[in-house]
């Protein structure tokens, strides 16, 4: 019988990230923790659970506090901050895809979008994103609960959990389509699953039946099987080789392996091994010539010396001597360099897997750099660190004068060149660049060669409570305090960040000039007008400034973030102020004021405001004019009220134009009453309106000629 293997199968990138972050917190911590199963595999979680992480379902099971694993399915923002705030040094092993999901939802939701998430409702991952979210998010899993839903928006947000099939998530984004929603599909599924299924899919149409290798609690494994079932073949889950029936294979010529994401290798070869005798025989035969060759390794050794003798020797002859009375063994181990702990020393690498990376140093035997031993750094994968055939320099962990145990430690060399290139760096003032790797209790760690300190106060130039965001990014920072001895270094971020707002703010003054234009980003709003970002230092424009038309709040024009060009209007160099406008880099509507609006003509316009002396009303964007008491009614009034409401729309007469003052006199009274419009008052707040001053445009001169 023929075993043909998927590939790829078993492990992702984001799983053996998982996986290597708890070998190397196991390294380095006292108590290491994961939030609940690191992976959805029970023998992996077990081995782990030897070795030394202890999952747990809540925070109250630690006794004592420790490093805390985020799980690979991720966990919400609000149990992060829970578990830093109980003193829990916290190392995250949440799947790179599965954060652009829960990203990609808090910008949908922060957008005003519909946001519908294909998943299972109780997944880790799938809650991990609704907490992410911060908001109302509708989770769905299959055709018949979108048909079952009451209502479906018109507009459509669509994610999903990165483990469902492609297929899965074009059906019901085809239901959501017949229930009249215009649907978005973003691209949230895992490339490694999907490249997965896309594998056993082929497999599965080449084979009598299909083993898939996983967990029964693993979403990735069960999609596995429904791809293999789809395309007819017998298809059976198993976690171990120990749950394969023989009846299962009887009779097939072929038999094709898949596993799930979280399968371990050994499990997989396992299964392989136990369907055909020809594997395990070759496994056999492998394993008796890689023994042989240690074997025979050192003897092969010796005989390369230049002094060793050739020919065999008796029994009598091993203790040969050379001329200059020493033995071949003293002069075979003089060869080899003598190490002692501590000694940093050059080796060429020579393999590179999971469990270690071995390196040549000239010894009796290769060095072996543990996991915990590689880097400082998160790493997904040991390639990312070193590759085959590189020199690196390491650390003598440990030795024996037998040379069968010598460990190293790249991560112990890399920390001793770093502190000499950081200690240049802070006595030449320089700023040096490092890639955030965690969030701790006060700040956070960055990685510069080495684990540095940056209070949560030297982060930005202003204080956050939230520095999650920061995880990942690079950032360039200053050297406020170091100290070799105690392997402490304070790094700030917000010294940086000053320099460079300090150098930008004196190159912008150097260059302003009143009645310049210029580009900027509204950085805040207030009452009295907004703060506009020219690219070093932040000017004003007053609500007066923002339009040619009457602002009751700068909201109406403008929001935080917009980009917007301005008009310098005034500098004050002593006291740091820029006075800026925005109206002036738009058409003043009063330069052409007589040629629209002509003496005599009869024009439609809004009622904006009432006062005891009259009504105002806009004839156009920044042109208001007075309807003065006397005007409103060819009766006696009492107050404008009792002929105009605020927002009813009038028919007016231009009576008069004063275009030094930009006042214009209005009248109701001079047009025929069948001419005014029968439309309605529109919306407005009118104690809001009656409290406004009037607009300077329109002018407040009770008498009007």
């Amino acid at each position: 019988m023929q075993v043909i293997r998927a590939n790829p199968s078993g492990f992702c990138p984001g799983v053996r990230a998982a996986i290597n972050l708890a070998r190397q917190a196991l390294g380095r911590e006292g108590r290491v923790y994961s939030w609940g199963p690191l992976v959805h595999n029970e023998s992996v979680v077990a081995a782990l659970a030897r070795a030394g992480v202890r999952p747990i379902a809540d925070l109250s099971e630690a006794e004592v506090t420790g490093a805390l694993i985020i799980r690979a399915h991720g966990v919400g923002p609000a149990d992060v901050k829970a578990a830093v705030a109980r003193g829990f040094r916290i190392y995250d092993g949440t799947c790179p895809r599965v954060k652009k999901v829960q990203r990609l939802a808090q910008e949908l939701l922060a957008a005003g979008e519909n946001v519908f998430l294909v998943g299972e409702k109780e997944h880790p991952e799938v809650r991990g994103i609704l907490a992410w979210a911060g908001g109302p998010v509708a989770v769905i899993n299959s055709v018949k609960e979108v048909e079952e839903l009451p209502a479906v928006p018109a507009r459509v947000a669509l994610v999903a959990q990165t483990t469902v099939t492609l297929a899965h998530v074009q059906a019901i984004a085809a239901a959501l389509r017949q229930r009249g929603a215009e649907v978005t599909l973003y691209d949230t599924l895992c490339f490694a699953t999907t490249e997965r299924q896309a594998a056993a899919r082929e497999l599965a149409r080449q084979v009598d039946v299909m083993i898939v290798v996983g967990s029964h609690q693993s979403a990735n494994t069960r999609r596995l099987v429904e791809v293999c079932q789809a395309e007819g073949v017998p298809t059976y889950l198993v976690n171990s080789a120990g749950e394969l029936q023989p009846e299962w294979l009887a009779g097939k010529d072929s038999v094709g392996v898949t596993a799930g994401a979280s399968a371990p290798e050994e499990i997989i070869e396992e299964v392989c091994g136990r369907m055909s005798e020809e594997y395990r025989a070759e496994q056999k035969l492998a394993e008796g010539v890689e023994k042989v060759e240690s074997q025979e390794a050192p003897a092969t050794e010796a005989t390369n010396q230049p002094d060793a003798q050739n020919t065999e020797q008796s029994p009598a002859d091993e203790t040969a001597t050379t001329k200059t009375g020493e033995s071949v063994e003293d002069l075979y181990a003089k060869s080899f360099l003598s190490l002692q702990e501590g000694q940093v020393v050059t080796g060429k690498v020579v393999r590179v897997d999971n469990d270690g990376v071995l390196v040549d140093v000239a010894y009796k035997s290769e060095g072996v750099i543990p996991p915990a031993e590689l880097s400082d750094k998160p790493y997904a994968s040991p390639e990312e660190v070193v590759q085959l055939g590189q020199e690196v320099k390491v650390v003598v962990v440990k030795v024996d004068a037998e040379g069968n145990n010598l460990i190293l430690s790249k991560r112990r060399a890399d920390q001793e060149e770093a502190w000499e290139e950081l200690k240049r760096h802070y006595e030449n003032g320089e700023p040096v660049e490092g890639q955030v790797l965690e969030v701790v209790k006060g700040g956070l760690i960055v990685f510069v060669g080495l684990r540095a300190f940056m209070p949560a106060s030297q982060v930005g130039l202003r204080y956050e409570a939230d520095l999650s965001h920061y995880v990942g990014q690079t950032l360039k920072a200053k050297i406020i305090e170091i100290e070799p001895q105690r392997r402490r270094v304070i790094l700030s971020h917000r010294t940086v960040l000053e320099a460079e707002r300090a150098a930008k703010r004196e190159a912008l003054w150097a260059e302003l000039e009143e009645g310049q234009v210029r580009h900027g980003r509204v950085t805040k709003l207030t009452d009295f007008g907004a703060f506009v970002d020219l690219g070093g230092a932040e000017g004003l424009v007053h609500i007066s400034e923002l339009s040619w038309s009457r602002v009751r709040h700068p909201s109406e024009v403008v929001h935080e973030g917009d980009e917007v060009d301005v008009k310098v209007l005034r500098l004050d160099r002593e006291r740091g102020r820029i006075s800026l406008g925005l109206k002036q880099v738009k058409p003043d509507p009063w330069t052409e004021i007589r040629q629209n609006f002509p003496v005599g003509t009869v024009h439609e316009g809004v009622v904006t405001n009432i006062l005891n002396f009259g009504a105002f009303v806009k004839l156009a964007d920044g042109i208001e004019g007075l309807v003065h008491i006397s005007q409103l009614a060819p009766r006696h009034v009492g107050h404008p009220s009792e002929v105009v409401q605020i927002g009813q729309r009038v028919k007016v007469k231009v009576l008069d134009i004063n275009e030094d003052k930009r006042r214009i006199s209005l009248s109701i009274k001079q047009v025929p009453p069948e001419l005014q419009p029968l439309a309605p008052a529109e919306e407005h707040s009118a104690p809001e309106a009656a409290a406004a001053e009037p607009s300077a445009d329109a002018g407040t001169d009770e008498k009007i000629e």
